[in-house]
C-alpha cells in the first residue's frame, strides 16, 4: 500500500465513525482504480519525506493488521503461539526451581548458611535478567532480528539449566541461575513485539492472554515437583534427584522451544524505508545513545508514575509471598500442605482474573482498571493493618479476615500488572518499545529483589511492615489519581499527525 492509500484511509478515519470506516476500508484499497491522486486528497506525494513514510508505516497497526494476507495472518498466529509458550515456560521454571532450591542448597552446605545463599540465588537471577532486558530491548529497537534475540535468550536458558542439573558445587548452582537469568532478557522485546502486533484497543486483551500463560505455568509447575519426588536414578554419571531434576526438565523444554522458534516464529516484515532506518540506527549504536533513549522515556511524568506503580505491585507481591509461610505457621499453625493449598487456590483466582480482564478491557479504559486495582490493594492492606497484627498466635479467630486480605491482594495484582504494561506501551513511541519494556522489567526485577529482603528483615515486626506497605500503596493510588487525565493513547495523536496540513486547509 503506497503513501496515497495510507493518507486516504486516515482522512476517512478522521471524518467518519469507526463503523463507517470499516465499511469504506475495502473501497480505499481500490483507490488507484478510482484514480485517487495527490490532488484529490490534497496531499503532494513529492512533499512527503522518507521519515514521514516510516512514521506512517510504523504507527498505524490497525491498517497493517487489516490488510494482512492469509499467509501473514497464519505467521502472526504462530508467532503469538510461540510467545505464549515462552510465557508458559517462564512460569513453570519459577514454579519448579524455587520450591526445590532450598533443599538443593542444603545438600552442598550447612543449614544455617542456606538462607543467605538462597537470597543470592534469587538476586543474581533477577539482576542478570534486569540488565539483559534493557540490552536486548535496545537491540530490538535498533533493528536486530527479534527471532535471533529470542534464540539468544533461549540458549542462555538451556546452558543455565544444564549447569543447574550438573550442580558440581554451590558455586556452579549460583552461576547457573545467573546465566539462566540472562535468558529472561528476552521478555522485554517480546512484550514490545506484542505492542507492535496489536492495536491500542486490543493490546490489553492480548497482554492478559500472554501473561495468563505464565500463570498457567505457575499452576502446572508444582505437579512436576510431585513427580520429581519419585526420581532417583543415574544419568551419564550424574545422580538425578528431586533437587536437580528441574534443571534437566527445563533444559529439555527450552530446547524444544528453540526448535519451535526456528520454524514457527516470524519477524515482522520490513520495508525499504525500515531497512534504511535500521542501518542508521546500527551506525548510531553506542552506550550514550542508549542512555539518551532511557532518559527521554523516563523524563515523562506518566512514565514515572507507571514505573512506580509497577514497582509497588511487585514489591507487595513478593513481600507477601515471603511472609505468608512464617506468618501462617505462627498465627494459624499451618504447615506445607495448607500453604500449598492456599497457593493453588490463589493461582486459580489469578487465572480467572486474567480471563475476566479480557472482557473488562472492552468496556473500561486501562487507567480505570489500574485505579480500581490500586483501590482494592489499599483496602486489602488497610484490613491487614487494622486486624491481623493484633490477632493472637495459635488461634483461628481472624482466619476468615486473613483469607479476605489475601483474596483482595491477589485480585488486584493481575489488574495492575496487565494495565501498567499496556499503558506503558501506549505512552512509549513505536520505535522505543523494546528499550521501554526493558526499563519497566528492570524496575520490576529490582522490586522482586528488594521485596523479599525487606519483608524478611521485618518478620518479627509484622505491623510495621504492613503499615509501610499500606503507605506506599496509598502513595501509588494518589499518583494515579493525580495524573489520571494525563493518560492518553499516543496512537490517536499519531493518526492525526499523518494528515497533511494541506489536507486540513482544503
Amino acid at each position: 500500500m503506497n503513501t496515497d492509500h495510507i493518507n486516504y484511509q486516515q482522512k476517512i478515519a478522521q471524518s467518519m465513525s469507526e463503523e463507517k470506516y470499516q465499511e469504506l476500508l475495502t473501497q480505499s484499497e481500490n483507490a488507484p482504480k478510482q484514480q485517487i491522486n495527490s490532488t484529490s486528497t490534497g496531499i503532494n506525494r513529492n512533499s512527503i519525506s522518507t521519515n514521514d513514510e516510516s512514521q506512517s508505516v510504523n504507527q498505524t497497526p490497525e491498517n497493517s493488521m487489516n490488510i494482512l494476507t492469509p499467509i501473514e495472518r497464519r505467521e502472526r498466529t504462530l508467532t503469538l503461539f510461540v510467545i505464549g509458550f515462552i510465557s508458559l515456560l517462564t512460569g513453570i521454571d519459577y514454579a519448579i526451581i524455587l520450591p526445590t532450591a532450598w533443599g538443593y542448597i542444603n545438600t552442598f552446605m550447612q543449614y544455617h548458611y542456606g538462607g543467605f545463599v538462597m537470597g543470592i540465588l534469587l538476586s543474581v537471577f533477577a539482576l542478570s535478567g534486569a540488565i539483559a532486558g534493557i540490552i536486548l530491548g535496545y537491540l530490538n529497537d535498533v533493528g536486530i532480528s527479534l527471532k535471533r534475540l529470542v534464540l539468544f535468550g533461549i540458549m542462555f536458558k538451556i546452558i543455565g539449566n544444564i549447569l543447574y542439573f550438573i550442580g558440581i558445587n554451590i558455586y556452579i548452582v549460583v552461576i547457573s541461575r545467573l546465566i539462566a537469568g540472562i535468558g529472561m532478557g528476552l521478555v522485554p522485546p517480546l512484550l514490545a513485539e506484542l505492542s507492535r502486533r496489536s492495536t491500542p484497543k486490543n493490546r490489553t486483551q492480548l497482554l492478559s492472554k500472554i501473561l495468563g500463560c505464565r500463570q498457567i505455568g505457575l499452576l502446572v509447575g508444582p505437579c512436576f515437583t510431585i513427580f520429581f519426588k519419585q526420581m532417583k536414578f543415574n544419568l551419564l554419571g550424574i545422580n538425578v534427584t528431586m533437587h536437580n531434576a528441574p534443571g534437566l526438565l527445563m533444559a529439555i523444554l527450552w530446547a524444544i522451544l528453540a526448535l519451535l522458534t526456528v520454524f514457527f516464529f516470524f519477524d515482522l516484515p520490513t520495508t525499504t524505508v525500515n531497512h534504511k532506518s535500521i542501518s542508521n540506527s546500527l551506525n548510531d549504536y553506542t552506550f550514550l545513545q542508549a542512555m539518551k533513549r532511557v532518559y527521554k522515556i523516563c523524563k515523562q511524568p506518566v512514565i514515572i508514575v507507571l514505573l512506580i506503580t509497577s514497582f509497588i505491585a511487585y514489591f507487595n507481591q513478593t513481600a507477601l509471598e515471603t511472609t505468608l509461610t512464617p506468618f501462617t505457621n505462627q498465627q494459624f499453625n499451618w504447615h506445607e500442605l495448607q500453604v500449598s493449598i492456599l497457593f493453588a487456590v490463589a493461582g486459580i483466582e489469578i487465572t480467572l482474573v486474567y480471563v475476566l480482564l479480557h472482557f473488562m478491557t472492552k468496556k473500561y479504559p486501562d487507567q480505570s482498571i489500574l485505579l480500581f486495582g490500586y483501590i482494592l490493594l489499599s483496602i486489602a492492606c488497610l484490613i491487614a493493618v487494622i486486624i491481623l497484627p493484633f490477632s493472637e498466635p495459635g488461634t483461628k479467630k481472624y482466619l476468615p479476615i486473613f483469607l479476605i486480605f489475601v483474596a483482595l491482594d491477589i485480585l488486584a495484582l493481575p489488574l495492575i500488572v496487565v494495565t501498567t504494561t499496556s499503558l506503558f506501551t501506549q505512552q512509549t513511541n513505536h520505535d522505543e518499545q523494546g528499550i521501554g519494556q526493558g526499563i519497566q522489567r528492570f524496575v520490576i526485577n529490582v522490586a522482586t529483589i528488594v521485596g523479599p529482603l525487606y519483608a524478611g528483615s521485618l518478620l518479627q515486626f509484622t505491623w510495621t511492615m504492613l503499615c509501610s506497605m499500606l503507605f506506599i500503596v496509598l502513595l501509588g493510588t494518589f499518583l494515579i489519581v493525580a495524573i489520571y487525565r494525563s493518560f492518553k493513547r499516543k496512537h490517536d495523536e499519531e493518526l492525526a499527525a499523518l494528515i497533511s496540513p494541506t489536507n486540513n486547509n482544503r
